[in-house]
């Protein structure tokens, strides 16, 4: 199986998907929480860590694929708080002896529609066509996920 992970401090999307693209389980892990201290920032990165924990505990994941994280203006001030969700995750993968593959949002676009500069409806829309989905997904996080684990299962 596949997992995809997107770690960011509010929500943390992820899909866990069969090599023959069945889903298993996808979803967001949201904090209703607009502002919160460090302990609370320590807090969440130990539910998140619980969290995939469980997960890789109950079905046999082969591979971890994560959207490789950059930072700009725009996320700088929660780097650190993501970059130690982003090593909690990876230090489970490690410890569970997965294989991980990182991808930027550039190479996820190219890979799934072709084109690297795609815009998120056309993921979304490729991503609802190809996981024959009843809606579009709502966030284009989700449909970034899938795209992911789509990605993971075509390469070894």
């Amino acid at each position: 199986m596949i997992l995809w992970i997107d770690p960011w401090i509010k929500k943390l999307w992820y899909a866990l998907i069969q090599p023959d693209l069945k889903i298993i389980d996808a979803g967001i892990l949201e904090l209703e929480q607009q502002k919160f201290d460090r302990i609370q920032q320590y807090q969440r990165i130990l539910e998140i860590t619980n969290f995939f924990e469980d997960l890789f505990k109950k079905h046999k994941i082969q591979k971890v694929v994560m959207e490789k994280y950059f930072i700009t203006s725009f996320n700088l001030k929660n780097a650190e708080f993501i970059y130690g969700m982003r090593w909690s995750i990876l230090s489970l993968v490690l410890k569970n002896n997965i294989k991980i593959e990182e991808y930027t949002p550039i190479e996820l676009k190219k890979r799934v529609t072709g084109n690297a500069k795609a815009d998120k409806q056309l993921v979304q829309k490729f991503i609802t066509k190809y996981f024959k989905l009843k809606d579009i997904p709502e966030f284009h996080d989700t449909a970034d996920a899938l795209g992911l684990a789509f990605i993971g299962t075509k390469t070894n």
